[in-house]
């Protein structure tokens, strides 16, 4: 082998190569950037446009529908959803995978152009067009609390913000919750009334008035003076003295017809944190920065800051990835700290514990090449990185074992050190190579996932095929090198002390003593199986079936599949939907009352919580830690860190992609080994104490995890009718219903708003020169409010607001006599230009595809059944529901990712065995042999069913679907290096059997040991359980390997089946396949023999 013998015979400049490997890769993985998700490209654009006080029917017609007829023709268009609220319209387009989304970006917001003069003239912005970035989202949430004000709170956050807006790597900080200050203008309809004045000559005279105007220059001999007309408002009390109009010769003041307040703007919120008023700040961060560094430099801020706040004021951190990212790196060092420790542990009863450490070199040089190549592809350390690289740590020695293995037994034969490590690196590289090329095929295919999904799962092929391309470098240059220098040679066993090698040569390599213990039964047992082929055969294709049967009737007819890991949640929400037009006081009640139940009140059907004994509900209550130590929560629930709610008014619309998100309660649980029993028991819990609560829509979810993929059960309605789409959708919920493990079942249909409708006399109005625009905007002004301009105070800035005061705007006699200016100046009744009726609205309409669509979504209890399963009941009797004609109903969410991903896995796996053969037939250039090791990669399947059924677990459409692909390429790397090696003693001259005996005894010790050690690398997935080398305990769980377990036990139990299978099926393979050659030569031979005979006695 060219390359193994240079870096033999350069072995000091390839040392320097080693060191210089573990300096940059060291100072790599230091700088590289952490995130807790893959920095994916979600391929929506969002389209938002307000247009407030217009009713959702109208929202569709004038603004959703003209932008939707627009986007028709965009390409690789997959979905186009959109909503139409009160005073919003937001549209989202979903673009197929791989689509450039500065590209579509850019065309969307051409089409959006292109439909602006069909908009409103009115609007009172162009619709925004932008997208979301998924590594753009929070990556820490602190909650402010004190015993201040909660304006003084808002200040210190707004102030706290703008420093953190200041760090390098900071993208935006929001800040959510508490009162902000506003000067609020409220004019009095009657007193305009008296003195012929309208509220557009207010928002004049404010605008006009509260300015400095520049006068320009004036010259005046040697020098020059600025002109100013200093006119900005400079306290409250200066706006009432502002003169606004004049009345029989007499100036009008603004208090004459307005009242002044110098307060805060009307509550659209309201937070809590722990039954505490609480303003919450949000932390997002720029796509590829560091989530640790930011997380450590905001850490450093608050400590400095904190101090100069008022007394009594804390920080509580809600959520932080940066955490997150340190327990996975942790355990990422602890396991290959511990995949080390155990290669130098195990490997020396077999090898010596030289060539244990050689061996064991493998891992951190494979590392850390890897993570240089990771910085250079600027490819970011995150959930799915660290696992592949966990998962790589078991083969990273496999490459190694094989060539140590190798020079060692060449070693210990008298073979001296240079010549030992060329005549063996090269007697194995190609098998070697050929083991690692197979590897990497089984795993390319995944490299073309489809989908969200398939862009969250990429990152695994990609990091695995890096690290397996490092250990095969490192196996073949540095491995060899040092085998070379720190090898020690068993001089006794030379045949001549001077020609030891050549004599070596002549002799050829001597196979293996079989003597020994365990060698010893090997070799009878394989001699054995050798003589009942058929029988042995047989059976181990009966075992496959029997394990899956077994599989299927303990765990697969209750559980069979599940898409993702169900793992338990570190935090969950209370979502409520309230009833459209609700205001924030009805909101917050409920709030509370879900609180106090999440706290201990207990609760019945509809029974009504009384929030007058909130406070002393909501005291904190002792509890314990699985270490034991004690904690303070406010509920009785175990596991119950935090609890945070935000009440949010809906009335007047809601934009989807505000900060503003619906009512909810948060609950944050102890971190993972704190928890003395499962956060999901607790979610159970508290779903149990609040569906009862009455008042809105109550669903209760854990925090998403993993990319997005809908509800387990989410189906959509299609049809032209609202309302019969309404009661389709509540036949379906009864539906659902039935089945006990379904939970939190809604639709989004809204009957509406409570509506007062304005009927217009057109003729009437266009006679006095105005229009229903012209009046439309005079009410929104009115009732909504308008921000007419800005009061400075130092540094600060606020809104002045002018509208009628709060007791007129409840007050429907004060509507009708609402006075509307006409471009004349005359002062006209609202009730003179139009009639009033009383209806209601439709509270929000959802289009996808340009079709109405009604959404029912439910959660499933995946403790108890897997969505899948949940959701294939639902649909049996769904389909058996009778629509109107026109009406379809569709399922989606998960079940679409699901099928996706189902249908892309078992082509992958297809392809990985294709290519995994391709590669094999090309090596050994014969067909019979690849069949061999591949029939070994069928019937390691049983060994995965087996781990399923020893842990009663589902089998995992995207975990356990990976695990397999990753089977098909790990295990065919034992029968490589076995056949290779059997062809090699065949080539000198020994006989089948003979070469299949002592070719499986010699191969016996690497294919245990590979086996070994990637089994012990994969160990701490399935139990959790390891030790933390930072704190020097051990840690009996491990939240990351929620995620990874049922890919780890495919692998742990597939391998183990498959190392059986290497050392007996293939050995009795290879031998049938050698009897059917000879036989067919023998019958070639004699039909040939046959032939000319016949031909002799005809011819002669």
């Amino acid at each position: 082998m060219i390359v193994s013998d240079t870096s033999i015979r350069k072995r000091v400049g390839v040392v320097v190569l080693a060191i210089l490997i573990v300096a940059i890769g060291l100072y790599c993985y230091r700088v590289l950037p952490r995130e807790n998700e893959p920095d994916i490209t979600i391929p929506y654009v969002f389209i938002n446009t307000t247009y407030r006080g217009v009713s959702p029917p109208d929202m569709e017609t004038s603004v959703t529908i003209p932008i939707e007829k627009k986007l028709t023709g965009l390409e690789n268009v997959k979905k186009i959803q959109s909503i139409s609220s009160e005073g919003v319209s937001s549209i989202i387009i979903e673009f197929t995978t791989g689509t450039d989304i500065d590209d579509v970006l850019q065309k969307v917001k051409d089409k959006v152009d292109e439909a602006n003069p069909d908009l409103p003239t009115d609007l009172e912005e162009d619709p925004s067009v932008f997208e979301v970035n998924i590594s753009e989202m929070p990556i820490a949430v602190y909650s402010l609390t004190g015993s201040i004000e909660s304006s003084r709170l808002k200040e210190i956050a707004d102030d706290l913000s703008d420093e953190i807006e200041t760090i390098p790597g900071v993208l935006g900080v929001d800040v959510t919750g508490g009162l902000e200050r506003e000067i609020r203008v409220e004019f009095l309809p009657e007193k305009l009334t008296y003195f012929s004045l309208s509220p557009q000559q207010l928002e004049n005279t404010l605008r006009q008035e509260n300015q400095n105007v520049s006068g320009g220059f004036m010259r005046m001999a040697d020098g020059r003076f600025m002109l100013q007309t200093p006119g900005e408002l400079k306290t409250p009390q200066d706006f009432l003295q502002l003169v606004v109009g004049n009345h029989n010769g007499q100036p009008i003041y603004l208090t004459d017809v307005a009242l002044v307040y110098d307060g805060f703007k009307e509550e659209s919120s309201r937070s809590r944190l722990n039954g505490q008023p609480a303003v919450n700040i949000m932390v997002k961060k720029r796509a590829g920065e560091n989530i640790i560094a930011i997380a450590d430099q905001v850490e450093a801020l608050l400590e400095e800051i904190a101090p100069t706040w008022p007394v009594g004021t804390r920080v509580t951190k809600l959520m932080d990835k940066a955490k997150d990212i340190r327990n996975m790196n942790a355990d990422l060092e602890n396991n290959l700290i511990s995949g080390l420790i155990l290669v130098i542990l195990v490997l020396p009863f077999a090898l010596g514990f030289r060539n244990a450490i050689l061996v064991g070199l493998a891992i951190p040089f494979s590392m850390f090449l890897s993570f240089i190549v990771l910085y250079a592809l600027g490819i970011t350390l995150n959930l799915v990185v660290l696992f592949s690289l966990t998962l790589a740590l078991g083969m990273l020695v496999d490459n190694a074992i094989v060539i140590i293995e190798n020079i060692y037994r060449f070693t210990s034969q008298g073979v001296p050190r240079v010549q030992a490590a060329m005549r063996a690196t090269s007697e194995v590289a190609y098998p070697v190579i050929g083991s690692t090329l197979t590897t990497i095929a089984a795993f390319f295919p995944m490299l073309f996932w489809p989908g969200i999904m398939g862009e969250f799962m990429s990152y695994l092929p990609l990091t695995l095929i890096i690290t397996l391309s490092s250990s095969l470098f490192v196996a073949l240059v540095i491995n060899p090198a040092l085998a070379s220098m720190l090898l020690k040679v068993d001089k006794s066993r030379f045949v001549d002390p001077e020609n030891g090698h050549q004599t070596m040569e002549q002799l050829m390599e001597k196979p293996v003593v079989t003597s020994g213990f365990i060698l010893s039964r090997y070799k009878k047992f394989l001699e054995g199986v050798l003589n009942n082929r058929i029988a042995v055969l047989l059976i181990s294709f009966a075992l496959l079936i029997i394990i899956f049967q077994v599989w299927l009737l303990r765990v697969g007819l209750e559980k069979p599949v599940e898409f993702f890991p169900d793992i338990d949640p570190a935090s969950m929400y209370v979502n409520i939907d309230m009833p459209e037009g609700a205001d924030l006081e009805l909101a917050d009640r409920i709030s509370k009352q879900i609180e106090m139940a999440i706290a201990g009140v207990k609760t019945g059907n509809n029974e009504y919580i009384n929030t007058d004994q909130y406070d002393e509900t909501l005291s904190p209550k002792e509890h314990q830690t699985a270490s034991g130590k004690k904690y303070s929560s406010l509920s009785d629930l175990p596991n119950v860190e935090h609890l945070y709610s935000k009440a949010v008014s809906v009335s007047g619309g809601a934009d989807m992609f505000s900060v503003n998100t619906p009512t909810h309660i948060g609950v944050q649980f102890l971190d993972f080994k704190n928890r003395s029993t499962p956060s999901r028991e607790t979610l159970a819990e508290i779903r149990q104490r609040v569906k009862y609560i009455p008042g809105g829509k109550i669903t209760v979810t854990k925090a998403d995890e993993g990319p997005p993929t809908g509800p387990p059960i989410n189906i959509e309605i299609t049809g032209d009718d609202f309302t019969v789409l309404g009661r389709i959708a509540r036949e379906i919920r009864n539906i659902a219903a039935k089945n006990p493990f379904v939970e939190d079942i809604r639709d989004d249909y809204q009957s509406g708003t409570p509506t007062i409708r304005l009927r217009i006399d057109r003729q009437k109005a266009a006679l006095l020169g105005l229009s229903s625009s012209a009046i439309g905007q005079a009410l929104k002004n009115a009732y909504n409010g308008l921000e007419v301009s800005t009061y400075r105070e130092k540094d600060k800035e606020y809104d002045i607001t002018i509208q009628i005061p709060e007791s007129y705007r409840r007050n429907t006699e004060m509507l009708e006599n609402l006075i509307i200016a006409s471009p004349t100046g005359a002062l006209i009744p609202l009730s003179t230009l139009a009639k009033f009726e009383y209806t209601g609205s439709l509270g929000r309409i959802v289009r996808i595809n340009n079709e109405r669509v009604v959404t029912v979504t439910a959660n499933v209890d995946e403790m108890k059944i897997p969505g899948p399963v949940a959701r294939a009941q639902v649909e049996k009797y769904i389909n058996e529901l009778e629509l109107p004609p026109g009406y379809r109903v569709t399922f989606t969410g998960e079940q679409e990712a699901q099928q996706e991903s189902e249908d892309f896995l078992k082509k992958a796996f297809l392809v990985a065995i294709f290519l995994v053969s391709l590669v094999l037939i090309t090596q050994f250039n014969s067909i019979g042999l690849p069949m061999i090791i591949v029939s070994s990669v069928i019937l390691s399947l049983g060994g995965a069913f087996l781990g399923l059924t020893i842990h009663k677990a589902s089998f995992g459409i995207i975990m356990t679907g990976v695990g397999v692909i990753s089977l098909a390429g790990v295990v065919v790397n034992n029968g490589i290096v076995l056949i290779d090696y059997i062809n090699q003693l065949r080539s000198r001259g020994y006989d089948c059997r003979q070469s299949i005996i002592n070719g499986a005894c010699t191969r016996l010790r690497p294919v245990l040991l590979t086996a070994i050690t990637t089994i012990l690398g994969l160990i701490p997935m399935v139990t959790g359980v390891s030790y933390d080398f930072h704190t020097m305990e051990i840690a009996w769980a491990s939240e990351s390997s929620q995620w990874w377990k049922s890919m780890a036990i495919a692998v742990i139990y597939g391998l183990m089946m498959a190392t059986l299978l290497t050392l007996v099926i293939v050995p009795i393979l290879y031998s049938m396949l050698d009897s059917l050659q000879r036989g067919t030569a023998l019958f070639r031979q004699g039909a040939h023999t046959a032939y000319w005979k016949v031909y002799e006695r005809l011819f002669n």
